[in-house]
């Protein structure tokens, strides 16, 4: 039985018969229905709200990209600079219009095309997540793997076990569940994440597509580091469908019914997104069989509107989990690369936080 079968209607909760294909999805029990976007389905409270934003903001990046390109061929045409500064704004000005050329290439058709209107800032994706699709399926190819040592660790701690039907939230570019999916025993795997921008792209490249992405750079100390040209693509065999699927979801709150899955990851999440920490260890707790395993990974680093008393440490932490009925079995700390480009240099070193715990 497909793991999309355990899907629940985000309104109602009532099961949701999700299916395949193109066909948006209705709930025979409150009567709302869910787009798909790219054959993704689009599992979200006022779904289609969602998806008109995420056409807005198509058309607010190609605003902007257009505006940073006037802009810069603007200045690039003073009589005061030196050739070498004109030939690097130029080459600037060419990146940005080969990277916003090369995402709209891809979720114009997916989101059935751009529409004007108000609407706030640019898609949270591009703006400070799009390194996500270089760093999973491009960096490897020049020896940047920022995902082994996350895949190893992670491995440790599952002590030999296979991971069965996994959950994996806040899954972003996909890399990640990637790897784990292919490494370690997951019969079937489910990758939710609410970013079309990455989420679209990234299971484009699961099943086996490759694709061109420019990597435009406000970083640089040779005038060759403004850009380069990546080609994102898998560094193994294709995922089925059948093994491997994404879905639009809520990851506080996965419409998926109780008891549906044999491990959860979180990987980078547990601090930034859920406001009630102890409440979403519960719902964790649900959405695991008796036994069932999560794993968790990535630093304490809490948004600037977090309270004081919700930033918890990792003995708090593992305190609530308790409490929830998640036993903390192993963990580990260490530091990891962030996004450490190499077209420049520059990244970051986060100290990480590893654990599995175990539904008792």
């Amino acid at each position: 039985m497909s793991l999309l079968s355990e899907a629940v209607c985000p309104a109602c909760r009532r099961d949701l018969d999700v299916g395949s294909g193109e066909e948006p999805i209705a709930c025979s029990a409150c009567l709302l229905s869910y787009p798909r976007v790219a054959g993704i389905p689009v599992l979200l409270p006022n779904a289609e709200e969602h998806v008109a934003l995420w056409r807005r903001q198509l058309a607010l990046l190609d605003q902007s990209g257009q505006r940073t390109v006037a802009a810069l061929k603007n200045v690039g045409g003073e009589a005061r600079l030196t050739e070498a500064t004109r030939a690097r704004l130029s080459a600037l000005a060419q990146a940005v219009t080969d990277q916003v050329d090369d995402i709209t290439r891809i979720l114009r058709p997916a989101l059935a095309g751009a529409t004007t209107g108000t609407g706030g800032g640019l898609p949270r994706g591009i703006v400070e997540y799009i390194g996500y699709l270089y760093r999973d399926w491009a960096w490897p190819a020049v020896g940047y793997c920022e995902n082994e040592q996350a895949v190893a660790e992670l491995g440790r701690l599952l002590d030999g076990r296979k991971l069965g039907r996994l959950l994996v939230l806040g899954a972003g570019a996909c890399g990640l569940a990637y790897e784990l999916h292919l490494r370690h025993g997951a019969h079937e795997t489910v990758a939710i994440d609410i970013d079309p921008y990455l989420l679209v792209i990234g299971e484009r490249v699961v099943r086996g597509e490759s694709f061109r992405l420019t990597e435009a750079s406000h970083r640089w100390i040779e005038a060759s580091e403004v850009s380069r040209h990546w080609q994102l693509k898998a560094g193994s065999r294709p995922l089925d469908p059948e093994a491997f699927r994404c879905v639009f979801a809520d990851g506080v709150a996965p419409p998926f019914a109780h008891e549906s899955f044999d491990t959860v990851v979180t990987s980078w999440f547990i601090d930034q997104v859920p406001r009630d920490v102890p409440a979403f260890f519960g719902t964790l707790r649900q959405l695991l069989r008796p036994g069932g395993r999560w794993l968790n990974q990535g630093p304490l680093v809490y948004p600037e509107r977090t309270p004081f008393d919700r930033r918890y440490s990792r003995e708090e932490l593992f305190d609530l989990a308790r409490a929830a009925g998640l036993a903390v079995d192993d963990w580990s700390r260490a530091s990891q690369r962030y996004l450490c480009s190499p077209l420049t240099g520059n990244g970051k070193i986060e100290s990480v936080l590893s654990f599995v715990s175990t539904r008792r």
